[in-house]
């Protein structure tokens, strides 16, 4: 393996611990509704801490040019998966949005129903080509959130 390699697993490696890091022992209740959102839910300080390690990894990975190995990979899919993580998850599950990671699709469906990450899910199984999952789309036709009910149309009308 070649030394710029090693840096680059070395780079993502610590991100994706201080990722892991960041993700409390216990599901934590919802916090109160937010003023200025009626419908949405406050964030924890971690979630945001989390969100933002999810977008670190995506620059790093825009910049390096390079993709994660398997067992990276399958440390990203862990953190997706972990709804203690709760809404810092989303931009984890948005890095694997691409047609290389197709054979994570089933296992990022098996969150569609988890409103903290929904959006992002369809979005993801979208980019992946994943259009095995037409009937699942459908009942986010009718999503209170109009870019959610917008992903499942432009998702229901390639792939159907």
């Amino acid at each position: 393996m070649d030394e710029k390699r090693k840096e680059f697993d070395r780079e993502l490696e610590d991100l994706i611990k201080k990722a892991e890091g960041l993700i409390p022992d216990e599901l934590l209740p919802d916090l109160p509704y937010m003023e200025m959102a009626p419908d949405v839910h406050d964030w924890y300080m971690f979630e945001h801490e989390l969100w933002g390690v999810g977008e670190e990894i995506r620059q790093f990975l825009s910049k390096k040019k390079k993709s994660p190995n398997k067992l990276q990979i399958d440390r990203i899919v862990n953190i997706c998966l972990d709804k203690r993580a709760k809404r810092g998850r989303q931009s984890f599950v948005l890095l694997l949005g691409r047609k290389q990671y197709t054979n994570y699709a089933s296992k990022i469906a098996t969150i569609l129903n988890d409103a903290d990450v929904d959006g992002q899910v369809i979005n993801t199984l979208y980019k992946m080509q994943a259009g095995q999952y037409v009937e699942l789309m459908k009942p986010f036709l009718n999503h209170k959130q109009t870019w959610i009910r917008n992903e499942a149309k432009r998702f229901i009308q390639k792939f159907e």
